[in-house]
């Protein structure tokens, strides 16, 4: 975030609405102030040790105090110190215990920033004498380019009249290129020679340096051990220590709370949230809280330890219906209205292949449906997927309902490939407008982002006319059950239940349909490993969609923007634990909370911050979008790196919105 957000966090922040007082970073700033004997001094604006803090801006320009006399140390000097061993001994699918890096160059106390380092952030993993780029003035300037456990940074040396800081948490990093040299550069300098910093929140950054033998090479063979570690050596989520010491998250939370359960981790209760909602631990006459089914996480290991069933089922004839959908993710209740009975259930696909039956899978989406006793009639079964792609699942296994006493609808929501891909081409466009002098925003209506966010919103709208207007109950599920499920699970319900509007609430949602049903967040987010292939922006539409939701309703919700941006920035930053791993089973066995604290503890301390001052807190309104033609481009969070984006976006302003 901006300098004068960080600055603001020393402070009581007051109460603030959705959309005001947000302050945006540009790429730079211009910091005058006079250069001191003590480092960050009155220029202070970093982390508080109280875990509130913001997250690290993009790039800072403020009158040098920095200084530090010692050399550029040897890239291949620092490989065997890094991961203790030595570059090309292990292989690339090898699984090998990382173990704690030590400090291979310095201690932050021996650095003079502009900026606290947060607590478990003490020793310097890397330092190298660089020259950065700036995009925005189009000078270079030499400097130190400076990683610890948490952050990369660039420092410019202390004879120069301006020091540029940058300063990215290394989860924000998505892709390190070679840039000049025999690889093509999307630099418009041909002299430009070094590497480009390519980050997951839109920030990108050009390090240059000589091309003497092997530097670059080996500078970003040692960048990627820091970086992605699960590239040089395959993750073991067996063991947390080995595991989590490859993440800040664990260094902080010996910092900050190493003897005790940080309160984050007790927000969601399953039995408290399923009994709020109407259904009672000891069963009534349709649903029932089953806390042994999936005890230990044998029957479906990708779901949570306690499922809510339709009470008059026969439990025996479950293990048929895991066998019949894939993963074993049987449909089982995600929410449920007491007044009229109707529900909201979640499954994957069913594996009909080109002609399998199951006869107990139609008898239990049967059950569903009579659970509905005002209504009684058929399920409604919202298959998010393309029809195209549900009927080529079903060559690979896969499929989708064909029953007779079901009615079947295809929302044509594409899946993760095609969403990283439009995000992607998103950020491509985003970063070449600070580079050239033209109305980029005009490609914007080509890029099909916000079509994807107006069809995963068309949908929840559809799923809430389903249950709100025409009271049938609805089963959803895409192909595995665990992206495009849960967002229209999760939005569907924000916009029922007026509990998941409030802060909490939204916090127990994301717990419950996200984290508990297994979205593979590792794997989705990319942690520590370069491969893209199963990354997707599914999480981050989420929010974008709550956003969209937000502006359109204001009143109806407890929380702000803020909120949805600092939860936008914490996926990425591995400051906490939360999205680390890919389910509930992985999270248990590897005693996630011993290791690292919960995205939600320095929310829960700051909670005045992210409150809306608009909030109606009595209205039990359910929300229905009425125009879909009002969606626009999240500008708070993709644009907040642009320099002077506001103006161009004025002007713009028409063409980024459907």
């Amino acid at each position: 975030m901006a300098r004068d957000a960080r600055h603001n966090t020393m402070n009581k922040p007051k109460r603030s609405n959705s959309h005001e007082d947000i302050s945006l970073n540009p790429i730079s700033k211009v910091i005058h102030s006079k250069p001191t004997s003590h480092g960050a001094g009155q220029m202070s604006f970093g982390a508080k040790d109280d875990s509130s803090s913001m997250l690290s801006s993009s790039e800072y320009i403020a009158s040098s105090p920095y200084y530090n006399a010692s050399s550029a140390i040897s890239v291949l000097d620092l490989l065997p110190l890094t991961f203790s061993f030595l570059h090309g001994q292990i292989g690339s699918t090898t699984a090998v215990s990382i173990p704690e890096q030590h400090p291979t160059v310095a201690h932050t106390k021996e650095l003079s920033l502009p900026i606290d380092f947060l607590p478990g952030e003490e020793d310097v993993k890397l330092k190298e004498y660089m020259t950065y780029r700036s995009h925005k003035h189009k000078v270079t300037h030499q400097g130190e380019l400076i990683l610890t456990k948490y952050r990369l940074l660039f420092v410019t040396k202390s004879s120069e009249s301006d020091q540029i800081l940058v300063d990215v948490p290394l989860g924000m990093i998505s892709q390190i290129e070679k840039i000049g040299g025999q690889t093509r550069s999307n630099i418009s300098d041909s002299y430009a020679y070094g590497i480009e910093i390519i980050c997951k929140d839109l920030r990108h950054f050009f390090f240059g340096n000589t091309k003497e033998q092997n530097q670059r090479r080996n500078l970003l063979d040692n960048l990627n051990r820091l970086i992605f570690p699960f590239s040089i050596c395959k993750e073991d989520i067996t063991k947390p220590l080995a595991f989590f010491s490859s993440f800040f998250a664990w260094n902080y939370k010996k910092k900050m709370c190493p003897d005790k359960i940080d309160e984050g981790w007790k927000l969601y209760n399953k039995v408290k949230d399923y009994t709020r909602m109407g259904i009672q631990l000891n069963g009534d006459a349709h649903w029932i809280i089953n806390n042994e089914i999936n005890q230990n996480y044998t029957f479906c290991d990708t779901y949570p330890d306690t499922l809510v069933l339709p009470s008059n089922f026969d439990i025996s004839r479950l293990q048929s219906v895991a066998n019949f959908r894939s993963r074993n993710r049987i449909p089982v209740l995600s929410w449920y209205c007491r007044q009229t009975y109707v529900t909201i259930t979640r499954s994957s696909q069913p594996l009909t292949g080109l002609n399998r039956k199951c006869q107990d899978d139609v008898d239990y989406l049967r059950e569903i449906a009579n659970t509905n006793v005002n209504q009684g009639s058929k399920l409604v079964i919202l298959d998010a997927r393309p029809k195209v792609n549900a009927i080529a699942n079903k060559a690979n296994g896969g499929g989708y309902e064909d029953y007779p006493d079901c009615e079947l609808e295809f929302q044509n929501i594409q899946n993760i490939h095609v969403m990283r891909e439009s995000l992607h081409k998103l950020h491509l466009t985003i970063r070449q407008g600070l580079q050239e002098d033209k109305t980029w925003l005009n490609d914007l209506d080509n890029l099909n982002w916000l079509f994807h966010i107006r069809a995963i919103l068309t949908s929840v709208n559809r799923l809430v006319s389903l249950v709100r207007n025409d009271k049938r109950s609805v089963l959803v599920h895409c192909s595995d059950g665990w992206d495009r499920t849960s967002q229209l699970t999760s939005l569907a319900m924000l916009m029922l239940d007026p509990y998941y509007r409030t802060l909490d609430g939204y916090m127990i949602l994301i717990e419950k349909e996200w984290l508990s049903f297994g979205h593979k967040f590792f794997l989705r987010i990319g942690f520590g490993n370069k491969i893209y292939s199963e990354r997707s922006p599914v999480f981050l539409q989420f929010l974008d969609c709550t956003y969209q939701l937000l502006q359109q309703f204001e009143t109806a919700f407890e929380f702000n923007e803020k909120f949805l941006l600092r939860i936008a920035d914490y996926l990425y930053s591995c400051q906490y634990g939360t999205f680390l791993l890919n389910s509930e089973k992985v999270r248990t066995d590897m005693k996630i909370s011993d290791y690292t604290m919960s995205v939600w503890t320095p929310i829960l301390n700051d909670r005045q911050t992210y409150l809306n001052s608009n909030y109606n807190g009595k209205s039990e309104q359910i929300l229905q979008i009425n125009t879909l033609y009002q969606i626009k481009l999240w500008k708070n969070y993709y644009f907040r790196y642009i320099p002077d984006y506001q103006s161009t976006l004025d002007i713009e302003e028409n063409r980024t919105s459907f």
